[in-house]
């Protein structure tokens, strides 16, 4: 199955739209309703670049399959009337969702793809014995192209990075606001990667249980990520908020410490719950009345490289309201703003130096039926093979009593897992 599921994305990424969908087998997530899915082709989509929720919910409407796509974190600009002049390397649309002639789908064992008896069976010979190499068709390096080993440019300087932390921390003890989530970009120009070589590298490292690889044109998204965003399944909502990190232990004594520590920080634990409160908000605009809850609170859980802390909040929503109205009202994520919300996006934007674009967005599907399962777009490498821009954004919360240097450290520790598999440096 896994040379399949290799050779399947090779294959698919001769077309111009591509999205995989894969959960690595990760067993913690009770929510899980996919393996591994692929989808290629779009023979319709929706990509409005003035950040139409409604187009969104027309085109949903008219799918009897799965519809699949991504929601920029820019798509705050028309949600909450906010603007931003910072620096885009990467011009991602606000939002991008297809419809793919081709599914291929791997469950237990299992290969189902869309089309009938004999194109499937000839598809799925086609994939097993064609050489898909490393792909090179996407990837025009000029001469003057930065070979291996890579060097990333911070965006912001580290002295500045410490610096806006301080001021950050001032405007909470000040009661601006009580949480930022503080995002970094490191970039670089006239770059070539294979980026299927990279995802491989990544997915295979990370493991992560809302990966994801995204090609649209000549721009990709390589997506490790731990976090969902939001899930619809029948009249129940599901948001699993991701806030508090550590590293893994080189021995098991050591790796329990670690959780243990995680898991009784005051910090972390102060970052979390205020995230879940703004969460628990966030879902009341559409849920029934009294049925949103916090089902987990302070989860730890193992990922391949990093221990995560995870809560959990549900919530029941009424048949009357459309989907997309659901995502409209808890976007962009709790997770990656802070709160208040609105307060936070604006200072964000004169704290950061660079737009985050598909960043702190969201990735994922629809069903015909009207559920939905949604990433956060973290842990993520995009690259745009036209222009050669390579671009790793990463960040975290900043409360009043965060530490400057152990926050740029954790950032770093966040990146890790990228840099490994660019074969990559911070310059």
């Amino acid at each position: 199955m896994a040379l399949f599921k290799r050779n399947a994305l090779r294959w698919a990424a001769q077309f111009q739209t591509v999205c995989l969908l894969d959960s690595c087998d990760y067993q913690l997530d009770r929510y899980s309703s996919l393996e591994w899915i692929l989808a290629v082709d779009a023979w319709d989509f929706c990509s409005d670049r003035t950040g139409s929720f409604d187009a969104l919910k027309r085109f949903a409407n008219n799918s009897k399959e799965k519809v699949f796509g991504f929601l920029s974190y820019e798509l705050k600009d028309q949600t909450e009337h906010l603007t931003s002049s910072n620096a885009d390397g990467m011009h991602w649309p606000l939002m991008y969702f297809f419809k793919p002639r081709y599914i291929i789908e791997c469950r237990a064992g299992r290969v189902t793809i869309n089309r009938n008896y004999p194109e499937a069976f000839d598809l799925y010979e086609r994939i097993m014995t064609t050489d898909h190499g490393p792909q090179t068709t996407a990837v025009h390096s000029p001469s003057s192209v930065v070979r291996r080993p890579l060097s990333l440019v911070p965006r912001t300087p580290k002295e500045k990075y410490l610096t806006n932390v301080s001021c950050i921390k001032g405007q909470i003890v000040a009661g601006d606001f009580y949480e930022m989530n503080y995002c970094c970009e490191f970039y670089a120009e006239q770059t070539a990667i294979d980026p299927l070589s990279v995802f491989e590298k990544l997915n295979t490292a990370a493991r992560a249980p809302f990966s994801s690889f995204f090609k649209l044109g000549g721009k990709y998204m390589l997506c490790s990520s731990p976090e969902r965003f939001l899930k619809k399944q029948g009249n129940k909502i599901i948001s699993q908020p991701i806030k508090g990190t550590t590293r893994k232990g080189t021995t098991a004594e050591e790796d329990q410490q670690l959780k243990d520590a995680l898991l009784n920080s005051i910090k972390e634990r102060a970052e979390n719950v205020m995230i879940v409160d703004l969460v628990r908000n966030d879902l009341a605009h559409t849920a029934e009345k009294g049925s949103v809850k916090v089902e987990e609170l302070f989860g730890i859980y193992e990922f391949a490289t990093v221990h995560q802390m995870i809560s959990t909040v549900t919530a029941t929503v009424g048949v009357e309201v459309h989907p997309v109205d659901i995502i409209r009202h808890a976007f962009p994520m709790g997770s990656m703003t802070g709160a208040p919300k609105v307060e936070v996006m604006k200072n964000i934007e004169s704290y950061e130096d660079q737009r985050r674009g598909l960043y702190s967005g969201a990735a994922g599907y629809f069903t015909p039926d009207g559920d939905f399962d949604l990433n956060v777009v973290i842990r993520s490498i995009f690259y745009d093979a036209a222009t050669h821009y390579l671009s790793v954004q990463v960040g975290g919360a900043i409360t009043y009593d965060a530490d400057p240097q152990a926050e740029y450290e954790e950032m770093l520790l966040k990146a890790k897992g990228l840099l490994t598999a660019l074969d990559a440096e911070i310059a």
